[in-house]
């Protein structure tokens, strides 16, 4: 008998049916046996022997029937259950294996919600994958919360024991690329007019001034590069040598959702090009540091620096505006039940 191909489903019900009706035939003709056998050996003037052992095979093959039918409608199909359980079981982890095996080079190890403040889950992944570089690296628009973290995370040894911090920063006189972040903002606010749009372009431009500001004034503690960058907004992402979170400017929230990828994800080896392609064509690299060479060193440096990139707020006043950003920063922190003195 051929069995009919599994992708076939009327071809299988066919054959069930078959197959039952058969069973059942069967069936019933043992049953007739059974009887014709006691019957035979009751009815009809035999020896008492053939008498008795015809009546016990009717009675064995009848009560063979019965037991076949009993399985049938209550064990076999418990079984039958399980069984199919365990198939479909088994064939759920075959398909997550493959699943796997084929997408796992570009699936995120980690997805971190939208929130206000950075949840416990990004801080112990963020804080894992920090311990175990030995560089931090990291792109986006101002800056803003990432020189906070370096402000706060400045005296410990996750930190000081990196090799390399570059921070890509946007570049405060790309006109058109202020333009395009305060857009997207403004838009998702549901305003914008030119008049929001020439004012928040300034107020993105001082965000960049004080996150320099910040870095200057942190130098001798961690020395840092920034590269002034011309990009869209589409991404922010902080790299470390194993892993990278990625976020994309879809929602208005302070902390969109991220995406935790590992070293060996398309996405990393991706985003780590598009990163160096930042830094080599980047349009200003400032180094903030103690060691003599090509570093701003000192207030009056930083001062020139500042005049070059068109501010001309005063040192002092960039100061006061970091230390209120930062004090609102530590607030929210406060607020979620976050220690400042943890790694965020």
């Amino acid at each position: 008998m051929t069995l009919p191909a599994s992708g076939n489903p009327d071809g299988v019900r066919i054959f069930a049916q078959y197959t039952r009706l058969w069973a059942g035939l069967v069936m019933l003709v043992a049953t007739v046996v059974g009887v014709v056998l006691i019957v035979w050996g009751l009815v009809f003037d035999l020896d008492q022997e053939w008498s008795t052992a015809l009546a016990a095979i009717g009675e064995s093959v009848i009560a063979s029937v019965f037991i076949y039918v009993m399985v049938s409608l209550f064990l076999d199909p418990l079984r039958q259950r399980l069984q199919a359980q365990e198939l479909a079981g088994y064939a759920i982890d075959v398909a997550h294996s493959q699943f796997r095996d084929r997408f796992e080079a570009s699936l995120p190890s980690g997805v971190f919600e939208s929130a206000d403040v950075p949840k416990r889950g990004f801080r112990e992944a963020f804080q894992m994958l920090l311990e175990s570089s030995t560089r931090y690296d990291s792109k986006g628009g101002a800056a803003e919360f990432a020189t906070f973290r370096l402000a706060l995370g400045s005296d410990k040894r996750a930190f000081r024991r990196l090799d390399q911090i570059r921070l890509c920063i946007l570049d405060p006189g790309a006109e058109e690329c202020l333009r395009a972040h305060v857009t997207m903002r403004l838009r998702e606010q549901g305003a914008t007019t030119t008049q929001d749009v020439d004012r928040e372009i300034e107020v993105l431009r001082m965000r960049v001034f004080v996150s320099l500001t910040a870095l200057h004034d942190l130098r001798a503690a961690l020395a840092t590069t920034v590269y002034l960058h011309r990009d869209l907004p589409f991404f922010r992402c902080e790299m470390f040598d194993d892993g990278m979170f990625l976020t994309y400017y879809l929602d208005g929230t302070e902390y969109p959702e991220n995406l935790q990828f590992s070293s060996k994800t398309r996405p990393y080896r991706a985003y780590h090009a598009s990163m160096d392609m930042t830094r080599k064509f980047a349009s200003r690299v400032i180094r903030f540091g103690t060691e003599t060479g090509h570093v701003i060193g000192s207030d009056q440096e930083f001062t020139d620096l500042l005049a070059e990139l068109g501010c001309s707020t005063p040192l002092e006043e960039l100061r006061r505006r970091r230390d209120e950003r930062f004090t609102h920063f530590r607030d929210q922190l406060r607020a979620a039940g976050i220690d400042e003195r943890d790694i965020f």
